[in-house]
């Protein structure tokens, strides 16, 4: 008969996490706070170059669909994703979703609907200008943005 050997890896992070010693938790997360409050200036500036875009693109936007449009747009859309939390604006951060999600949804069904991107972007403006933290104010604007897109929804066939 043979007998079965286990062998177990010694891995270097579970040395080094076994060490004494090192940066404290307190300590990391104060210097990934500074960090990114550097990142937050830089996304203040990248955020409203976005919606500067998003309006250019917006005023081009004809009465009937147009899928290359709609493609630049949720590009643009899409590059914000992730900035307005950096700044603190999880709100905005929510409607950047909400109009990438109605552009898709546009896309899919080659429907289009001029009102709803339009409500979108002047969501967009709005949430932007909110102070940080105005959950309370931002619920109602994201609850209409929401509604905009069910009215798209695109139907399983199952």
């Amino acid at each position: 008969m043979s007998s079965v050997r286990i062998h177990r890896p010694k891995y270097a992070l579970a040395t080094m996490l076994r060490k004494p010693g090192g940066t404290t938790v307190a300590e990391a997360v104060q210097r990934a706070e500074t960090n990114l409050e550097g990142l937050q200036e830089a996304g203040w500036i990248q955020l409203d170059d976005g919606l500067a875009v998003m309006d250019k693109i917006f005023a081009r936007y004809g009465d009937r669909f147009d899928g290359e449009l709609i493609a630049e747009h949720y590009g643009v859309a899409v590059s914000l994703i992730g900035l307005p939390s950096l700044c603190g604006l999880d709100a905005l951060e929510n409607a950047a979703h909400s109009l990438c999600d109605l552009l898709d949804r546009l896309s899919t069904t080659g429907r289009w609907d001029r009102d709803g991107v339009q409500v979108h972007i002047q969501a967009l403006r709005l949430l932007r200008n909110l102070p940080a933290g105005a959950d309370a104010v931002a619920e109602p604007v994201l609850d209409g943005l929401r509604k905009v897109r069910e009215r798209h929804a695109i139907q399983s066939s199952n």
